[in-house]
């Protein structure tokens, strides 16, 4: 669930139209500065790198308006990022499998090249009967 708001925002942080976040239920009784200004320190304090995420004591000036944000100081949430790394790294081995051909005691992992030097094998072994070795 945090990832798809951290995405959501993202997406309209760039579209900027992050007003469109907030409860529609509010009726537009908020204050639509205040609202943005809140979901962008959200924004700074997901950042894909710890380093560029604000302090406790910035964060408090942030949200009483004593600091202003830029945005352009705002980047990626590291959940989008760390999403995005998983999905190629999930791409990648779905490919690296893709080529995998078992039998019932060998795997082998076939490449795109017809040189043997370039398959790996690797040897499994399932266990059907277990006996009991105290007789």
């Amino acid at each position: 669930m945090h990832d798809i708001l951290a995405l959501q925002t993202w997406s309209l942080h760039e579209r900027k139209e992050l007003v469109l976040l907030v409860d529609t239920s509010l009726n537009g009784d908020f204050d639509a500065e205040e609202a943005c200004r809140f979901l962008k320190i959200g924004l700074l304090c997901t950042q894909d790198s710890p380093k560029l995420r604000p302090s406790m004591s910035t964060i408090l000036r942030l949200l009483t308006g004593e600091k202003t944000i830029d945005d352009q100081n705002i980047t990626k949430p590291g959940l989008i990022s760390d999403f995005m790394d998983l999905k190629v790294r999930s791409q990648e081995k779905a490919e690296k499998f893709s080529k995998l051909v078992c039998t019932d005691t060998v795997c082998e992992l076939n490449s795109s090249s017809s040189s043997s030097a370039n398959n790996t094998t690797f040897v499994s072994q399932s266990f059907t009967d277990i006996q009991d070795r105290s007789i």
